[in-house]
């Protein structure tokens, strides 16, 4: 798959822009604050219809508009060209293929899959055990339109009973909310076990691949609730009900999932280098672009935010040496990376939303 080109219209910072992006690789460059990760995250928006950023829909959109539209023009091996239009509103979006709409979000997602490479990623071993369910959920909601759902309805149900325990709500109040969860919460524990088993086989390939030792990758879910059955959920919520009331949220469920990155049966977030956590990260996202390949026989553009000059030369040519040279790549940086072939990119200047090619 290839980005022929993207327009976009009141996209946070970005007024109007239209750029023609048909080159394998693609730079946008420029200093901080001027646009180039929300030119990223709009053309990451193209699989799965979320931000990488953020869940709210009015941060999106530019300061007193009413909607930010993108349009995608995408050259798939499947299809051939295409083109894509999302307008995203306050409260909801809409979407066309081809002048066709899209009744449902879950129907576009998976279609044109991006695999994401971001300098916050490269904290994936040590960070947050948001930053890794981010990841993970970006990865599943790309290649499986039924998890995309149960997240969303996860995530529904989980807001409107956070609601109710803040406003002090009865049992029986909270029984129809917990009830609907149920089902989702089993739907995305068993996704996430398969999804991360799946990624860690290919991992571990790429991990040789980009790693000059023997260090062996590992990757161990850790799920907050163990669920075995749809209703196990249901009676984890009504057995945790006084703990919730109190502190007024819910204390437990795949909101709270986390998984750990291991080299050599050693947690890497607490033993392994800054160079060997980088490692890790390019070996997630290799096995990403691998297993879109294999399983759907195609490959998504890999979106690299402020992550290639953060390699040292080193990795670096491991990074090219593993990647296929027919994968698009776009990639910002504040400066064009250091030993880098000029010539072989397309490369823009971003300044205040807007985009020049230079």
């Amino acid at each position: 798959m290839r980005f022929l080109s993207v327009g976009l219209s009141d996209y946070r910072n970005i007024a109007f822009a239209r750029l023609q992006l048909d080159a394998p690789r693609v730079f946008i460059c420029g200093n901080n604050g001027q646009g180039k990760t929300n030119l990223l995250e709009a053309l990451g928006y193209a699989t799965s219809l979320q931000a990488f950023r953020t869940r709210e829909n009015a941060s999106l959109i530019r300061f007193e508009k009413d909607y930010a539209q993108i349009v995608y023009a995408i050259d798939h091996e499947d299809v051939g060209e295409s083109e894509a239009t999302v307008r995203i509103r306050k409260k909801g979006k809409e979407a066309w293929i081809d002048g066709e709409p899209i009744k449902r979000v879950s129907e576009f997602a998976g279609r044109f899959p991006t695999a994401l490479m971001s300098s916050k990623d490269m904290r994936l071993a040590d960070g947050s055990p948001s930053l890794r369910r981010r990841f993970l959920d970006s990865f599943l909601c790309g290649i499986d339109r039924s998890y995309f759902q149960s997240l969303q309805s996860y995530q529904k149900g989980l807001k409107e009973r956070n609601a109710l325990l803040k406003k002090g709500a009865d049992a029986n109040l909270l029984n129809a909310f917990e009830k609907e969860m149920a089902r989702p919460a089993y739907e995305l524990v068993q996704a996430r076990r398969q999804g991360l088993r799946d990624l860690m086989n290919l991992a571990k390939t790429c991990h040789r691949q980009i790693s000059d030792n023997d260090d062996l990758l590992d990757i161990e879910y850790k799920p907050n609730v163990e669920l075995q059955t749809d209703e196990s959920y249901f009676d984890t919520l009504k057995g945790n009900l006084e703990r919730d009331l109190l502190l007024k949220t819910t204390s437990k469920g795949p909101h709270r999932d986390d998984f750990r990155l291991c080299l050599n049966s050693q947690a890497a977030g607490e033993f392994a280098s800054e160079g060997q956590q980088r490692s890790i990260v390019l070996a997630m996202s290799f096995a990403i672009v691998t297993y879109w390949r294999e399983k759907f026989g195609f490959a998504p553009v890999i979106l690299a935010d402020d992550t290639l000059s953060e390699l040292d030369p080193h990795r670096r040519q491991r990074f090219w040496e593993a990647i296929d040279t027919d994968l698009q790549i776009i990639a910002t940086g504040t400066e064009f990376p250091q030993g880098e072939n000029r010539s072989e990119w397309l490369v823009f200047e971003a300044c205040e939303g807007s985009y020049q090619q230079v």
